[in-house]
């Protein structure tokens, strides 16, 4: 009660009526930048006063009055209560919870990025470049059973699924405690899955609607990892139908030789009906919904040509056709 008083008299002071005073208190203290999540890196060195902090909050989008920031601060004493450090705030984050989260830094914590549309060895050297373990630990992290035993929406994985976590483990950007390691990043990955991949979600795939068919959660997410390695652009991934075919041979390079076409393995498409084994890549959000809600089209071929762009035809003639016109990636 005491705090809403101080409040409301120095607001009287700047010259707002109450109303319009606590209207403006509210908007800036309680509502958040964004709606969507948007991460935010966030970094407060040594020593760094609250003036200088909500300057970098304020040019880095986080907070939208640099006053009322500063009036929060003084009202509820913070400021000697923040932590030097990197933070991962968000910018559906109010200026009142990113406050909070500025007094509880861990100068211990590393950031972690992996980026989408990666298979799990690849996302491997990220986690060793950013210094939280090695590459062999954060794959034996991802085989370690009773890392994934708490999550329910694994449960459509094939018992031998090799890796067993393949395109489960959410591409993003961590903040990760130094002494809790590779386990505690492989476990925000596997929570960050199931968060973007709601229950709500997973319950409305196993409804068909007009653009496909009922499907599993194992269905989508192998469907959305190929369309995160084909798609360049998330305006096309909704329309991508095929397969990234190659996954079997290691690299991430997309164009095969013809040797490789021949190759005898359940991932390449060419010789085997429907998706693949498993997942081919650690899909992100945009893949995931784009599987989920697909647009209802006509395509049946596409191609990216020679300068990225994605085309996409309902028949061989136009599609042969638009090839010579257009030329094809990598040609």
């Amino acid at each position: 009660m005491r705090r809403l008083v101080v409040v409301l008299v120095v607001i009287g002071v700047l010259g707002f009526g109450t109303s319009r005073g606590l209207d403006w208190w509210n908007y800036n203290v309680y509502t958040p930048m964004a709606q969507s999540s948007q991460q935010v890196v966030f970094h407060i060195d040594a020593g760094e006063l609250p003036l200088q902090i909500s300057e970098d909050l304020y040019t880095q989008r986080l907070i939208r009055d640099r006053n009322a920031f500063d009036l929060y601060v003084r009202i509820t004493n913070a400021g000697p209560k923040f932590e030097a450090g990197t933070f991962l705030l968000n910018r559906n984050m109010t200026m009142a919870q990113i406050i909070d989260a500025l007094e509880h830094g861990r100068p211990d914590q590393l950031l972690v990025t992996i980026p989408e549309g990666f298979p799990l060895k690849f996302q491997a050297q990220y986690v060793e470049k950013s210094g939280l373990g090695t590459a062999a630990d954060y794959l034996a992290a991802a085989n370690d059973p009773a890392v994934a035993a708490p999550f329910d929406f694994l449960s459509s994985r094939p018992a031998a699924a090799d890796p067993p976590l393949e395109g489960y483990l959410f591409p993003d950007t961590y903040l990760i405690d130094r002494s809790a390691g590779v386990k505690e990043l492989v476990k925000a990955q596997l929570a960050q899955f199931g968060n973007v991949f709601s229950a709500a979600l997973r319950d409305q795939i196993k409804q068909a609607t007009p653009a496909r068919p009922a499907e599993s959660v194992e269905s989508m997410v192998i469907l959305a990892s190929m369309v995160e390695r084909e798609a360049n652009k998330d305006s096309d991934r909704g329309n991508v139908c095929s397969v990234y075919f190659l996954y079997a041979l290691g690299r991430l390079t997309p164009e095969p030789t013809y040797a490789e076409l021949q190759l005898k393995t359940p991932y390449n498409t060419r010789n085997h009906v429907g998706l693949p084994p498993g997942p081919i890549s650690n899909p992100g959000k945009a893949a995931l919904l784009a599987c989920i809600n697909p647009p209802q089209t006509q395509y049946l071929f596409y191609f990216a040509d020679r300068n990225g762009v994605t085309h996409f035809e309902t028949n061989e003639n136009d599609f042969e056709r638009d090839k010579q016109t257009y030329g094809v990636s990598g040609s």
